[in-house]
């Protein structure tokens, strides 16, 4: 057990590049890319062999999805909310094809293609990103007197309310961040086990990998549609 616990597991590695003095995770930014070119690809593919008869089976898949986000937005939001549905789509698609890129194996350790959601940069720039787009739509759909009186609501919360706001983008960020970056984690103290356990080491880690990719992946990506589509339901109904 000592041996074990004196092996130096290294988190977090990712291959940089310096910027304009930044350092930038290079794999990362791969890792964005691929999955949006992906996305992009698959969506002008659809939009050329789309057809109103008998879809084919990429075709239903993407459109059993799309009716899942139009079903749980037409519950939250009615009529109202028909314009979240691409925003919260494209999301879920987005993060599920990047949490898959980590099955892909490239040989080389860190990952050049890692699942950038379990870095924490990129998950709070998107919960950024959502967060701001939230607090655009209740000004334009409720008003500008609207969107300030909810920070007063009840006036002895004011300041509580306004902590709410400022942690909505880190809580959104650190669902993701935490469930992804742990999977990495376990993946590390599997090939970290010691001496009888090293011929299990290979199944095990790859077994691993294949159960986080492909059923924590889409939880996550599933879970942050969910939570986008919700703070929407706030902005556009003029409430908390």
């Amino acid at each position: 057990m000592g041996s074990m616990l004196a092996v130096d597991i290294n988190v977090g590695d990712h291959i940089t590049s310096k910027i304009f003095g930044l350092t930038v995770n290079v794999d990362d930014l791969l890792s964005c890319a691929v999955a949006g070119l992906i996305i992009l690809a698959v969506g002008f593919y659809l939009r050329a062999r789309a057809t109103s008869g008998v879809p084919g089976k990429l075709q239903l898949a993407v459109e059993s999805v799309i009716g899942a986000v139009e079903n749980q937005v037409d519950s939250s939001m009615g009529d109202s909310g028909k314009a979240i549905v691409p925003l919260a789509f494209v999301l879920f698609c987005y993060i599920l094809v990047a949490n898959w890129l980590e099955l892909i194996p490239t040989g080389h350790s860190p990952q050049y293609l890692p699942a950038p959601t379990g870095d924490i940069n990129f998950t709070l720039a998107m919960g950024i990103f959502v967060i701001l787009c939230v607090h655009v739509t209740w000004i334009r759909h409720q008003g500008l007197r609207s969107y300030l009186g909810h920070y007063f609501r009840p006036k002895a919360l004011f300041l509580i309310n306004i902590i709410e706001e400022i942690v909505k983008p880190i809580t959104l960020a650190l669902r993701l961040f935490g469930n992804i970056f742990s999977g990495g984690v376990m993946l590390l103290l599997i090939a970290a086990l010691p001496g009888p356990f090293l011929v299990g080491v290979p199944i095990l880690d790859t077994l691993w990998k294949m159960i986080d990719g492909l059923f924590v992946g889409p939880v996550q990506a599933f879970i942050f549609a969910i939570l986008t589509i919700l703070y929407f339901e706030a902005a556009i109904a003029g409430g908390h």
